[in-house]
C-alpha cells in the first residue's frame, strides 16, 4: 500500500473522533460538577462525564480512542514532577538554566524517588511505579530580564513511570485507567502538564537515551502519528465551532508543522503523512522538522 493510500484511509479512519466532539453532550452530574473527586468516583464516571470534568478544571482528556490507541504501544505514562527542597538530597543538581545543553546532566543522586512518588499518591490498587524506568524531562520558560528583555529558562523536572498493574486484564478498565493517569495527577501541584524537550535514564538505567521530537509530537509521548494527528483536528474542530481549543502554547507550536501560524486539518495531513513515511521507509526516518522542509 502506497503512502497516499494509507494517508487516505487514516483520515477516513478518524473522521468519527474529528466529528464525535460536535454531538450535543449530556448534562455533567452533580458529583462531576463538584470540582473535587475521589479517585473511584472519577473511575465510574461516563465517558462525556470524565470529558467535562476534564474541561472544567483544566485538565488533560484522553479520549477512549487515543487511549486504546496509545495502550498499543505501552502500559504506562511519565509524569513530570517539579522537586521542591525537601525531595531532593542534597543541592548540587542543576534544577534551572539559560542553556538547554546543561539540562542534559543526569545528575539524579540529589532526587529523592521515594518521596517524589509518594506525593504523586497513585492508587496502589491500579497502579504501580516502574522506578527502573525514572528519568529526568526538562520545558521551557519565558521570562523578562532587568533589562526589559525576553529570555528562555529550561527547568528540570522528574518523570516518573506510572504503569498500570498488570494484574489487570479487562481491556475496559485498562483504558479506564490510561485515561485517569493524566487526570488524576494533573490536579497535584507538583505535576507539570506541559510539553517537555527531552527525557534521559536516572542513573543504573536500563533504559537509553530518548529523544523527544516535539513537532508533530502534539501529546508528548515520544511518537508521531495517528493520534497526534486525530488531536490536531479534534483541536481544529473546536476552535472552529467558536469554541476554546484547550491547547497549551508549546502544542500549539508542536501542532503547527508548517509553520504558517495557524492549526488546521492541513497540519493533521502532513503529520498522517509522515507518519506514513515513517511507518513505510526501510532507513531510519529523518525528523519531522526536516521533512517538512523537502
Amino acid at each position: 500500500m502506497n503512502c497516499k493510500r494509507i494517508i487516505a484511509a487514516l483520515m477516513c479512519a478518524m473522521l468519527p473522533f474529528g466529528t464525535a466532539i460536535l454531538s450535543v453532550k449530556s448534562p455533567i452530574s452533580a458529583a462531576a460538577s463538584s470540582g473535587s473527586m475521589t479517585f473511584e468516583e472519577l473511575y465510574a464516571l461516563e465517558e462525556n462525564e470524565l470529558e467535562q470534568y476534564c474541561s472544567k478544571n483544566d485538565l488533560t482528556y484522553i479520549s477512549k480512542e487515543s487511549a486504546k490507541s496509545i495502550l498499543e504501544i505501552r502500559r504506562g505514562k511519565w509524569v513530570a514532577v517539579m522537586p521542591k527542597d525537601y525531595m531532593l538530597k542534597g543541592v548540587t543538581d542543576l534544577l534551572e538554566s539559560e542553556n538547554s545543553s546543561d539540562m542534559k546532566s543526569k545528575n539524579y543522586y540529589d532526587y529523592d524517588f521515594e518521596k517524589i512518588t509518594s506525593e504523586l499518591n497513585m492508587p496502589e490498587k491500579y497502579y504501580r511505579i516502574n522506578a527502573e524506568n525514572n528519568d529526568f524531562a526538562f520545558y521551557k520558560k519565558s521570562e523578562i530580564d532587568a533589562d526589559g528583555n525576553a529570555k528562555d529558562i529550561y527547568v528540570k523536572l522528574a518523570s516518573i513511570d506510572v504503569e498500570i498493574d498488570p494484574s489487570i486484564t479487562d481491556e475496559d478498565a485498562i483504558v479506564r485507567l490510561y485515561q485517569l493517569i493524566s487526570v488524576w495527577t494533573e490536579q497535584n501541584p507538583l505535576v507539570y502538564s506541559g510539553i517537555t524537550f527531552r527525557h534521559g535514564p536516572a542513573p543504573g538505567s536500563k533504559i537509553e537515551t530518548i529523544e523527544i521530537e516535539t513537532l508533530g509530537d502534539v501529546n508528548a509521548d515520544g511518537y508521531i502519528n495517528a493520534v497526534d494527528a486525530s488531536k490536531v483536528l479534534a483541536y481544529y474542530a473546536r476552535i472552529s465551532t467558536n469554541q476554546i481549543g484547550e491547547y497549551t502554547e508549546d502544542q500549539k507550536l508542536s501542532a503547527d508543522v508548517n509553520h504558517d501560524k495557524m492549526i488546521n486539518a492541513v497540519d493533521a495531513s502532513n503529520i498522517l503523512a509522515y507518519y506514513a513515511y515513517s511507518s513505510t521507509t526501510k532507513e531510519a526516518p529523518i525528523s519531522m522538522e526536516e521533512y517538512m522542509k523537502k
